[in-house]
């Protein structure tokens, strides 16, 4: 009985299940993508451009748009003037908003 429990513990022993180093050592190695990978997964996950942002699935930082202070489809547009008062364009008529009577809107003729 006691070569079984033996013969029982060094087949645990051999197969790992206690030795997790041992069983380590057998793993394949970590595959870790090269640098031409990586560009076309950055490619794939930001196609406007720009890098995607760790924590924020969906979400890419740099050429892509106007946040973070990056230029976007605003670059070439000057900066608001937040003018109080702006006559209306020709076609239009000036009416007072409902939800705000602060605020005049241009609407059409």
């Amino acid at each position: 009985m006691r070569s079984l429990a033996c013969l029982a513990l060094a087949a645990v022993l051999l197969t790992g299940n206690l030795l997790p180093a041992a069983s380590a050592a057998w793993a394949e190695p970590i595959r870790r993508p090269n640098a031409s990978q990586l560009e076309a997964i950055r490619r794939w996950l930001c196609p406007n451009g720009g890098t995607p942002v760790r924590g924020r699935p969906g979400r890419c930082d740099g050429a892509g748009g106007g946040s973070f202070g990056t230029p976007g489809w605003d670059r070439d547009l000057p900066p608001p003037t937040r003018q109080a008062r702006v006559e209306c364009p020709a076609g239009t008529r000036p009416v007072q908003a409902r939800a705000r009577q602060d605020v005049i809107r241009c609407l059409p003729d």
